[in-house]
């Protein structure tokens, strides 16, 4: 496919700015300088890991966003590697979200990040990889990787689409993703309102299917992986509702933390343990300091002192979150006030209710488990009291979360299949 006007623009246009502005956006946001810092030196990475394989085939890139994107490939790396043993298997994230997530992890044959989209190093690491397929992971369409690899003649797919409240079908990007999408040759999507905007592009309906979110399969995993093992930690005896408020903004503990002072006035030993999605000093510092002005009492964690007394216990590290669920009562996602929620399914796999805020992106997960009565949306702290005290008489609601997301399980086995059946080697 010929090089078309939208991609004249993209790097003479989009990818010039981009460049000007990466520099000042990593002074004010360390998430972004810690992603670009890690960056340094990692096409030489690139090239040590396909020396490392050489020879051996099929060769397998996998590539996903962020934390979120880095759990739906899991299962998809784990089972490519149970059907093809011998095959190599590279994986690329882009943010650093997903760095404790790939940490130790060794089903691929390596994993590091993707080089930020500039023309020239993202043809260098398709022809050092060399890949007999790329399957881009969640929402990414990067331009000049599928460019690249569409141009060098890699079998192109995507797994768990999601294009539903995304600006990409709008104007003025909607030329440009209709580009993208005609270079793939199979797209699995998450629901069935994602393959008719892709239909809306013009993708041929025999290059797209309904395979579902492969988060549902690895989360319940998690859940029943978590379950016989002691939790992180045990709330004192008699104290409760225990509320688990998990990746919060400030925006969302403002909410959690106003609706947690009323639901103690009718149970006053309700706590909270509250999970920063950043946990920062900083952060940590402002849940205090907010909670305090609602006459609550903190505690951090992992200092692992004075948690008996606490109203609020910050957790103050990563990797825990998804196991203190198995403890909870009650559970607040973060992220619904900014615009991304996320990850709702891990309370629900542990059949717990989830609040969360309206402006959540319109995730499909959140459509399913509110249809069950699992899930509620709310828009202030009045409206999460008093959804927790309508939840708090029995475990109904709790129930109904986790049968909605067995019902979403199989996306792993359906999403394979699916490229399987279009000729991708896996």
């Amino acid at each position: 496919m010929k090089p078309l006007w939208q991609r004249q623009i993209y790097n003479r246009l989009i990818v010039p700015v981009t460049r000007v502005a990466t520099p000042l956006v990593t002074r004010a946001v360390p998430k972004v300088d810690r992603g670009i810092a890690a960056r340094q030196g990692v096409l030489a990475r690139w090239q040590r890991a396909a020396e490392a394989t050489a020879g051996r085939s099929p060769v397998i890139w996998l590539h996903a966003a962020s934390a979120g994107e880095t759990l739906q490939a899991r299962p998809l790396a784990t089972a490519i590697r149970r059907a093809q043993p011998d095959a190599v298997i590279f994986f690329t994230h882009f943010s650093p979200s997903a760095e404790r997530l790939v940490h130790s992890w060794d089903v691929p044959d390596a994993v590091d990040y993707l080089p930020l989209d500039y023309p020239a190093q993202t043809r260098q690491l398709v022809e050092l990889l060399a890949p007999d397929a790329l399957v881009l992971v969640g929402g990414e369409t990067w331009p000049n990787l599928v460019w690249a690899a569409s141009d060098a003649g890699v079998m192109l797919g995507q797994a768990c689409c999601r294009l539903v409240g995304s600006a990409r079908v709008k104007w003025p990007v909607r030329g440009l993703t209709r580009d993208l999408y005609h270079r793939f040759d199979a797209v699995a999507t998450i629901a069935t309102a994602d393959a008719e905007r892709l239909a809306d592009l013009g993708v041929d309906a025999s290059r797209v299917r309904v395979a579902g979110d492969t988060r549902a399969d690895v989360t319940l995993e998690r859940a029943r992986e978590a379950g016989p093992d002691e939790p992180e930690w045990q709330p004192p005896e008699g104290a409760g509702p225990v509320i688990v408020g998990g990746s919060t903004w400030p925006a969302d503990e403002r909410v959690l933390l106003a609706a947690l002072a009323r639901l103690r006035t009718t149970h006053p030993s309700a706590i909270a343990i509250v999970a920063p999605h950043e946990p920062t000093d900083k952060a940590i510092a402002r849940l205090e300091s907010r909670a305090r002005g609602f006459g609550l009492e903190t505690c951090r964690f992992g200092t692992g002192e004075g948690l008996a007394e606490c109203a609020v216990v910050i957790v103050d590290r990563l990797g825990v979150l998804y196991r203190l669920y198995a403890i909870a009562d009650l559970a607040y996602v973060g992220g619904g006030f900014g615009g991304a929620v996320h990850n709702v399914m891990e309370p629900a796999a542990h059949g717990v209710p989830v609040a969360i805020g309206a402006n959540h992106g319109q995730p499909y997960e959140v459509d399913v488990l509110e249809r069950s009565g699992g899930l509620a949306v709310v828009d202030s702290p009045a409206e999460l009291a008093a959804r927790w005290r309508a939840w708090l008489p029995d475990d109904a609601a709790g129930k109904a979360a986790k049968a909605a997301l067995e019902q979403m399980a199989g996306a792993t086995e359906r999403t394979l299949a699916f490229l399987r059946e279009g000729g991708f080697p896996i």
